[in-house]
């Protein structure tokens, strides 16, 4: 094991710990421990909102499309911006504003409010999709940073996904909302330096734009956006199969929810677009980079940025350089993590357990519930081999399509009908949740809109 590289990373995770210790006595309900009381400013939500999006995917799953398949999947980048610059715009302030009048702590009770539903279906129903969705998210955090360990220090898989999964727990346990909010809003900053620090140097070290473009002509790799009508409608699908996403993922939401003011919205918008430009097009030139620096010669394409930086840099900044991969994974990790608890709590131990709990009780089911998601995706990941990229597209597929519909639609379209609303969700989930298992396009597209137009017609026709 290298020692310099171990340093570098108890620096780091010891600077988590820190904050979410630092945090740990604002937290005596659950109002403060879910959403920190909705008091976050506008530059802490732009930063750790972007951030939770992010994950390991980031550094090792889009970058090895890129370098597998060229430009082209530089798509995926331009619908995700796209995609959240709608999120920000025509999401997040009527959220914040709909959320704070109803005092809903989750999108799950700000569903069963919108919707006057009394039984607790709707509550029941998303937070079960949430939950099982969450739990490949969390796998494929876990896959990464198991990547990270095992090629920096040699540990085990399973070592390595242990430790990954006991640093995120814990900090997000001890600090809640706050804590979340503001880890995340370090590791976003320190993660933006290092993703444009490696292929910054690495374009340099292999001689500039002439060596990559003839380096991927030699290995047949495309370096054109699109070059015919087929493929351009192509790359508009896959833009839109992942930008769709942003209308539905609750660890992305929550983030709204909890801004300290709705005025301050276009600040974290302008903030947070700034941040996802940066680091998107800084991951897509890491697999750029990498057609000349490996030349075909990397094994496992999702190692490119690791191995990168261990060639590139002195042990001790290459360690803390692969801490920009914990950075971007835990910061998605931990909202997940606190977002499950949350849901468990609000929206299945209180309608169905004991409807008058305290906010000790909740607040006490909440981090057992954390505790729990955490465990399910360990157990998920620990004898995995599917992609990172494979687990999030799953997972974002899922959740954009199980909840996207409903949020646009409550909050632009009045008086959705209870039953209306289960019907979306159940449609909207199962197809994207079925979907991989038939076809081998991506689920999110017809997920969404399987769900949305359920929705339409549920609530026109009263027939749900």
């Amino acid at each position: 094991m290298d020692t310099i590289l171990l340093s570098a990373f108890i620096l780091y995770f010891t600077t988590l710990i820190g904050i979410g210790l630092y945090f740990y006595k604002r937290n005596q309900s659950t109002q403060e421990f879910m959403l920190g009381d909705r008091s976050v400013n506008y530059y802490v939500t732009a930063v750790a909102t972007q951030a939770s999006d992010m994950g390991s995917w980031l550094f090792l799953g889009f970058p090895a499309f890129v370098l597998m398949r060229g430009i082209f999947e530089v798509w995926t980048g331009i619908g995700l911006v796209v995609g959240m610059f709608a999120a920000w715009t025509f999401v997040a302030p009527q959220l914040r504003e709909k959320t704070a009048q109803l005092k809903a702590l989750t999108l799950s009770s700000y569903f069963a409010d919108v919707c006057n539903d009394r039984s607790g279906l709707i509550q029941i129903i998303s937070s079960c999709f949430a939950l099982f969705f969450f739990t490949f998210y969390i796998a494929s955090g876990l896959v990464g940073l198991s990547l990270v360990f095992s090629s920096a220090f040699g540990f085990s898989y399973h070592m390595g996904i242990v430790v990954s999964v006991v640093t995120a727990a814990l900090y997000t346990l001890v600090g809640g909302f706050v804590a979340v909010a503001w880890c995340d809003f370090f590791q976003g900053l320190f993660l933006l330096g290092m993703i444009v620090l490696v292929p910054t140097v690495g374009f340099f070290t292999i001689g500039g734009l002439p060596v990559i473009i003839d380096a991927a002509q030699m290995q047949n790799i495309s370096l054109s956006l699109f070059s015919t009508p087929r493929e351009m409608l192509s790359a508009l699908f896959l833009a839109a199969s992942w930008g769709l996403g942003y209308f539905g993922q609750p660890h992305i939401l929550v983030n709204f929810m909890g801004i300290d003011d709705v005025r301050n919205m276009k600040h974290a918008r302008a903030v947070g677009i700034a941040w996802q430009t940066i680091v998107l097009s800084a991951s897509a030139a890491v697999g750029l980079v990498g057609i000349a620096f490996f030349a075909g010669s990397l094994s496992n394409p999702e190692l490119v940025f690791i191995d990168m930086a261990l060639t590139l840099f002195h042990p001790f900044i290459a360690g803390l350089i692969l801490c920009a991969i914990f950075a971007a994974t835990l910061s998605t990790m931990d909202s997940l993590i606190l977002v499950a608890g949350s849901l468990c709590a609000q929206d299945i131990y209180k309608p169905l357990v004991h409807k008058k709990a305290s906010a000790q009780k909740l607040l006490f089911v909440s981090r057992i519930a954390s505790i729990s998601a955490s465990a399910l995706a360990l157990a998920l990941a620990w004898n995995s081999d599917v992609s990172v990229y494979e687990l999030v597209n799953y997972a974002w597929s899922g959740l954009g399509s199980t909840f996207g519909p409903l949020v646009l639609c409550t909050l632009y379209v009045k008086n959705v009908p209870k039953n209306a609303a289960l019907a979306g969700l159940v449609v909207g989930g199962l197809t994207s949740a079925l979907w991989p298992f038939y076809f081998a396009s991506l689920p999110l597209v017809p997920g969404f809109f399987a769900g949305l137009l359920v929705l339409y017609f549920c609530s026109r026709t009263r027939l749900c």
